[in-house]
C-alpha cells in the first residue's frame, strides 16, 4: 500500500490510529483529520472496515452480569494508581511544545517497538502501550477479572438454586408415598436462617434439602436427628456443605411412628450424641393431618 499524505497524516499514521479511531477514543481535532484523510485518500483502509466489524462482535459477545457495588470506584482508583505509577518525566520535544512549537497533527513520535511493526498489519498491543492507554489497560484488566469473579459467584449461585429444586422434587416425592410424614424445617424461634424441607417414610427411610446453610469449616459437621414421643433426640446421619449453602441428605433408619420431629443441628466434630446447636427444625406431619 503507498503511504500517501491527506490532511496532514500518511497511511501509515492512519494505520496506527485505527484502533482508537474505531473505538471513538482519539480528540476530535484527530479523529477528523483521520476522516478528512479517508475521504480523499485512495487506498481503501481495510484496517478501519475490519476493526469496525470485529469490535461490535467482541462487545456482543461478552455476557452482561451486574457488577458488584464500589466496583466503579475501585477501577478508577487502580487506573489513577497505574497512571501516576508509570508517569515520567516530560520530554524534550514535549517541552519544546509547552514553549510553542507546533508540530503538524496526526505525525506522532512512535517508540521503536512500534516502528518495527509490519506496515501491512495494525498493531493492538502498540495502541495499547501508548502513555495515555496504560491506565485504561489497567483498569480493564481488573474490571475483567471484577466481572469473571462475579460472573462465577452467580453461577454458584444458580447452581445451587438448581439443587435445591432438585432436592425438594425428591423430597415431596417420598412424603407422596403411603404412610409418609414431611416436615418443613425453620430456624428456632422462627429467627431467619436455614430452611428446608425432610420427608419421613413409613419404614423409616428419611430425605431432607436444606438451603441458606453456613458451609462447614474444619472438622465441622452438620447432623441430622429424629426425636421421637419421648423427646429423645437420635442421630441418623452427617454431611458437610460447601459454600453453596445447599445441601440434599437421604439415609435409612427405623420407624419411630407418627408425629416425629426433625432437626438439624450443626456440630464441631462427627459423633455427636446429643445436638449442640440446633439450626433447623420441624414437626412431621402424614398426608391426612
Amino acid at each position: 500500500m503507498a503511504d500517501h499524505d491527506f490532511a496532514g497524516l500518511r497511511c501509515s499514521d492512519v494505520l496506527e490510529l485505527a484502533g482508537s479511531f474505531v473505538l471513538g477514543a482519539l480528540p476530535s481535532e484527530e479523529a477528523d483529520a483521520v476522516r478528512r484523510h479517508l475521504a480523499s485518500c485512495p487506498e481503501a483502509h481495510a484496517e478501519i472496515t475490519e476493526l469496525g466489524g470485529v469490535i461490535p462482535a467482541l462487545l456482543e459477545s461478552i455476557e452482561v452480569v451486574p457488577p458488584p457495588a464500589g466496583l466503579k470506584a475501585r477501577i478508577l482508583a487502580t487506573a489513577a494508581a497505574e497512571q501516576r505509577a508509570g508517569a515520567a518525566p516530560p520530554s524534550s520535544s514535549a517541552q519544546d511544545l509547552a514553549a510553542g512549537e507546533r508540530r503538524p497533527i496526526g505525525r506522532p513520535t512512535l517508540g521503536s517497538d512500534v516502528a518495527q511493526a509490519p506496515r501491512g498489519r495494525f498493531d493492538l498491543g502498540a495502541l495499547f502501550r501508548r502513555p495515555i492507554w496504560a491506565g485504561v489497560a489497567a483498569a480493564a484488566l481488573v474490571l475483567a477479572v471484577a466481572l469473571g469473579t462475579w460472573n462465577l459467584q452467580l453461577r454458584s449461585q444458580v447452581d445451587g438454586l438448581t439443587a435445591y429444586r432438585n432436592g425438594v422434587v425428591q423430597v415431596l416425592d417420598e412424603a407422596a408415598r403411603p404412610g409418609a410424614q414431611l416436615a418443613v424445617l425453620v430456624a428456632p424461634n422462627s429467627a431467619p436462617g436455614p430452611t428446608g424441607l425432610a420427608a419421613v417414610d413409613a419404614d423409616g427411610r428419611v430425605g431432607m434439602v436444606m438451603r441458606d446453610l453456613a458451609p462447614t469449616t474444619g472438622t465441622q459437621v452438620y447432623t441430622a436427628w429424629l426425636i421421637g414421643s419421648e423427646g429423645t433426640p437420635v442421630p441418623i446421619g452427617e454431611f458437610k456443605v460447601d459454600d453453596s449453602g445447599t445441601a440434599s441428605f437421604t439415609t435409612a433408619h427405623p420407624s419411630m411412628g407418627p408425629g416425629v420431629t426433625v432437626a438439624l443441628s450443626l456440630e464441631p466434630q462427627a459423633g455427636a450424641k446429643t445436638p449442640t446447636t440446633v439450626v433447623a427444625a420441624g414437626a412431621a406431619q402424614g398426608q391426612s393431618s
